[in-house]
């Protein structure tokens, strides 16, 4: 924590930051394309900083009877493993070892609220410094409580392995903090330099595990409270479509159904039960005033590029007018991404109880403060009257940034005078789910006589995934498209000397939302496909070609060539594949995390298996290189899903696979061999929920291509 002085100049800092933002958004639509290119140019690489509501340390941490110290934090805990990092952080400025620290989340009254929310891969590189800044000063006034009581110089006392010593003296931090009414708030000392680090860059055990392994109540779905109702929400399966009538006679009179509640935009069927709920939700006949029913082709043809609006967003040299200039030839593909699905494990939900002028809310989200202003708004309260406790979540991936039914759950809380417990069912969450989009891509290239690669133009067509729901529709008219999400790593980071991306905005019928990697994830297949196939295209392996489209004296292009060659070292790029096998690579740049991959297949009945998967990572400095791994893994994962199976279908104006057996997914039968090589290359941690799956699935793409002869430009890869 800083002092007084230095908290109130870090907000006013974050305050005007926000305002040149604004002022630049404004500024777009009087400067169109220099002034979109260079807006999206920033947000590239911005490192959003940690927007906190207190930076008080006893507001951070608690000193336990048994010398054991809560943490609450303000980021939340969605199995990516930060509860352990942030405890490591917090226990090198603390002096005490990371196991004494029990890391919990914050609830938006007792703990320090996080402003945006957790996401964008961002949760560690935002919370480096200030969980480190409030340790320290929690440390120091520790230190000056024990020299107060002991009578003796501050100068004098040492913190040391939980316990404070000066000369013959010793006491625990809770011996101290029991003994202290009041404390003072220094100024923030000095912070431990990397080098005096004794934790961080050490594998450590996530300290949720043993919960996890046994199985606690520390979900979502597992709240409860004393005279709890259950509800089931019933909403329009077709988007934005209002309720025209319904029959709820039958389901009334269902056995344990307390009431049926009627809104504008849903229906509330409540019960003594879970089960009555069910059941009775089965037996209401709703009428939807229903409008267009598109279909799968319709949302195709949507988003294509040509369609809707185009922005610019980068621009070197005059790609456009050498690809028209007579010699060479052109190298001209298209790439398309299905529709998908978060698919967590836990379906969305919230236990909500409103009383006359309070609310207590526990939910699994991403966005409490989010939630809480919407709840405030909804139930006309004022927000620092709801306490939203945020539990952990059965999954995540971007599913969890939004309120859900949330909002419903406390109205009908307020109608019932009861708390209310309302998660969906299975196939609620497929049908109401914000799903990520569809999206097209055309990438062309000049290449010269010399077989050069000359100018390259990307055209990329998608709907707006984040702006929309944040901004409004007037972020969409200022910025041209979604530039910050769907529009992530659209910019070309190969040095060509001619290239341009075109951001083609495709309005959408359907409920759209963010997806982990955003727009990085559809952006990344096309771009290193491409990438693999121009190599194919000038006879030239792609790893050599990638090194030499990204050598420069700059360091972060330094970073980019030593991933490259220590990905070609450890895969054994350089070895024959083997006979039956197929090997691809692809690169990504994310979050200032790099990731690049070897994937190795087969074909087992007309189908692809994954065989093994190798990954070279630069994530900066890593905190936990145990917890590095388990996010790449799962990244793998999820990648190797994505472009194997997943893709959600419309029908009738209606998602229609709403089940996994309908929408298949990778199992432990599709878990390859996987080897993560860490190559960390700065002092300052970067996000790695995200960047590893950059690389997948057009690795995989190209392996299947390498192994066929056929290339694969549509995702998810079928064969037949």
């Amino acid at each position: 924590m800083a002092s007084e002085k230095k908290i109130f100049s870090r907000r006013k800092f974050l305050i005007r930051g926000a305002i040149v933002l604004g002022g630049t958004v404004v500024g777009i639509y009087l400067g169109k394309r220099p002034i979109r290119r260079f807006l999206a140019q920033q947000i590239e690489g911005i490192e959003p900083p940690a927007m906190l509501s207190h930076f008080q340390p006893n507001f951070w941490f608690e000193i336990q009877p048994d010398n054991t110290i809560l943490f609450k934090s303000p980021k939340i805990e969605m199995g990516q493993g930060i509860f352990t990092g942030f405890a490591m952080l917090a226990a090198e400025e603390l002096e005490v070892s990371p196991e004494q620290i029990k890391v919990v989340h914050a609830d938006t009254t007792s703990g320090p609220m996080d402003k945006v929310a957790t996401g964008g891969s961002n949760s560690t590189p935002s919370m480096f410094v200030p969980i480190r800044q409030v340790a320290a000063t929690m440390r120091e006034m520790l230190c000056q409580a024990a020299a107060a009581q002991w009578g003796v110089p501050r100068s004098e006392v040492k913190a040391e392995n939980g316990t404070l010593q000066a000369g013959a003296r010793q006491a625990t931090y809770a011996e101290i903090a029991a003994a202290t009414q009041e404390w003072t708030i220094p100024k923030t000392p000095a912070l431990k330099p990397v080098s005096e680090f004794k934790y961080v860059g050490k594998d450590f055990k996530r300290n949720d595990l043993e919960a996890k392994v046994f199985g606690d109540p520390i979900y979502g779905i597992d709240a409860t409270m004393p005279g709890m109702l259950y509800a089931c929400i019933i909403q329009s399966p077709f988007y934005r479509a209002p309720l025209k009538s319904a029959k709820t006679s039958e389901a009334a009179s269902w056995p344990g159904v307390e009431r049926i509640i009627l809104e504008k935009d849903w229906i509330a069927v409540v019960a003594q039960t879970r089960y009555a709920a069910e059941a009775a939700m089965l037996m209401v006949e709703a009428e939807w005033d229903v409008g267009k029913k598109y279909e799968q082709e319709d949302l195709i043809r949507m988003v294509t590029v040509g369609q809707g609006k185009g922005v610019n967003v980068q621009e070197v040299g005059s790609p456009r007018r050498i690809l028209q200039v007579p010699g060479g030839r052109i190298f001209r593909q298209e790439y398309r991404t299905p529709m998908a699905a978060h698919a967590q494990i836990e379906p969305n939900g919230t236990v909500a109880y409103v009383e006359k002028d309070k609310a207590t809310i526990i939910m699994s989200t991403q966005s409490p403060g989010f939630v809480r202003a919407q709840l405030a708004a909804s139930l006309g309260m004022k927000a620092k009257n709801i306490n939203l406790i945020p539990a952990f979540p059965g999954g995540a991936f971007g599913r969890r940034m939004k309120t859900h039914n949330a909002v419903a759950a406390a109205l009908v809380s307020r109608a019932m005078g009861k708390p209310i417990h309302a998660f969906y069912t299975r196939e609620q969450e497929f049908m109401y789910s914000p799903c990520r989009p569809n999206t097209h891509h055309v990438l062309q290239a000049k290449i010269d006589d010399n077989g050069q690669i000359q100018a390259l133009h990307y055209d990329l067509a998608t709907p707006d995934m984040a702006i929309e729901d944040n901004v409004g529709s007037a972020g969409i008219f200022l910025a041209g498209a979604d530039i910050i999400s769907a529009g992530h790593g659209a910019p070309v980071i190969y040095n060509i000397p001619h290239k341009s991306t075109d951001v083609w905005h495709c309005p959408y019928p359907l409920d759209t939302g963010i997806w982990r990697s955003v727009g990085m994830f559809s952006n990344a297949f096309a771009v290193e496909s491409f990438i693999n196939e121009l190599a194919r295209e000038t006879s030239q392996d792609p790893i050599a070609l990638r090194i030499a489209l990204l050598k420069s004296p700059e360091k972060l292009h330094q970073r980019y060539v030593a991933v490259l060659e220590k990905l070609r070292e450890v895969s054994r790029w350089d070895m024959p594949a083997g006979e039956g096998i197929g090997r691809g690579v692809a690169f990504g740049d994310d979050r200032k995390s790099i990731a690049a991959a070897v994937v190795e297949v087969s074909l087992r009945s007309s189908r692809v298996k994954v065989n093994k998967v190798t990954m070279v990572l630069d994530p900066g400095l890593c905190i936990n290189p145990e917890g590095i791994r388990q996010q790449a893994e799962g990244c793998i994962m999820m990648g190797i899903s994505a472009a194997l199976y997943e893709e959600l279908k419309v029908k009738g104006g209606r998602i229609y696979n709403t089940s996994f057996q309908a929408y298949p997914m990778a199992t432990l039968a599709d878990v390859p061999e996987i080897e993560i090589v860490l190559l960390p290359g700065d002092e300052v941690p970067y996000g790695v929920g995200e960047p590893p799956l950059a690389p997948i699935a057009p690795a995989i793409a190209s392996a299947v291509y390498d192994l066929t002869g056929k290339p694969q430009r549509s995702l998810p890869i079928r064969l037949a």
